[in-house]
């Protein structure tokens, strides 16, 4: 399912400041979440294709960035390296970024920047948007413009080293209407062998009479987008307005470790993205938590290496 982002994580700026992710704020990390691989996704540009990603460099000097390009079915990667110049704004198209993979229908990308030893720094002048909106802003919080943050290889995002996530996020709802996609934001990028984060998220949910209604889940591996309707792992789903009994609600998720969505389950900060339509779900952040993202120092493989040169964007 084609998702159109409004991330929860992102209503942030304003409200919170600088140490929430923000959709409207500038970063040293951006995501770009569910990015349509293929020619069929929604929201095209005129004459352009169905997914596509704008990246851009408002400091009057070069910058390194490193990226990592994620498959959303098979919770796969590949490492993507390139350079912006002073102010450059660059574009990548879906069908090309999900090349590597083959068939791959929705795409995330997470793009940092790095020095001379791909390390990442502090570098708050990165903006971006999608198909789906603006991209999702991690400011820097530690160190002056270039340092290096925290340990080379690992990106906190706690609000002490990068802006942090929210703990939940609480989403107005038409019954029997639309659909939700989560994306967790922990990743392993590091290590290909290791199991992608998994997590069960849980709903509270009220009706417009104030009435609240408990035991509606779903165990969510990677990233997973599904009509309301069938959105529940347990007995009763109560988006669907037959058991929700009025034609509107809200739902307050969270996450928890649990069994029965397997032994890695745990706790883990997320995204939440409408689904089709109602674009706007009326989402927003609850609490903080904490990502963190590792990857390798090293260069990155062959596939990325020709992505880059087609786009132009060869490091210096």
């Amino acid at each position: 399912m084609r998702c159109v982002i409004l991330s929860a994580l992102a209503v942030s700026g304003t409200v919170f400041g600088a140490d929430r992710l923000s959709t409207s704020e500038k970063g040293s990390l951006l995501i770009f979440s569910d990015i349509a691989g293929n020619l069929d996704g929604a929201g095209l540009p005129l004459g352009g294709p169905g997914g596509y990603m704008v990246i851009s460099n408002d400091f009057p000097e070069d910058v390194r960035l490193q990226s990592y390009v994620v498959n959303n079915q098979a919770c796969e990667a590949y490492d993507m390296a390139f350079s912006l110049t002073a102010n450059q704004v660059a574009a990548f198209y879906g069908a090309d970024l999900s090349a590597p993979f083959g068939d791959c229908d929705s795409l995330s990308v997470y793009v940092w920047a790095v020095n001379s030893d791909n390390a990442q720094i502090r570098w708050n002048h990165l903006s971006g948007y999608s198909e789906n909106g603006n991209a999702t802003a991690a400011a820097a919080l530690v160190g002056d413009h270039g340092d290096t943050v925290g340990v080379a290889g690992t990106i906190n995002m706690d609000g002490v080293e990068y802006a942090s996530a929210y703990a939940g996020v609480t989403v107005n709802f038409q019954a029997d209407f639309g659909g939700m996609a989560i994306e967790l934001l922990d990743k392993d990028f590091a290590d290909k062998t290791a199991d992608p984060a998994t997590t069960k998220i849980v709903a509270e949910i009220w009706n417009m009479d104030e009435v609240k209604f408990s035991g509606t889940s779903r165990c969510v591996t990677c990233f997973e987008s599904a009509d309301l309707s069938s959105w529940s792992d347990s007995a009763v789903n109560f988006f669907r307005g037959a058991v929700l009994g009025t034609d509107f609600g809200k739902a307050r998720l969270f996450s928890e470790a649990n069994g029965s969505c397997g032994e890695t389950s745990a706790e883990h900060a997320f995204h939440v993205q409408s689904a089709q339509f109602p674009e706007d779900m009326g989402t927003a952040g609850t609490g903080s938590s904490s990502a963190t993202l590792t990857y390798n120092l090293e260069s990155e493989p062959d596939e990325a290496g020709k992505l880059r040169k087609n786009f132009g964007l060869l490091r210096k």
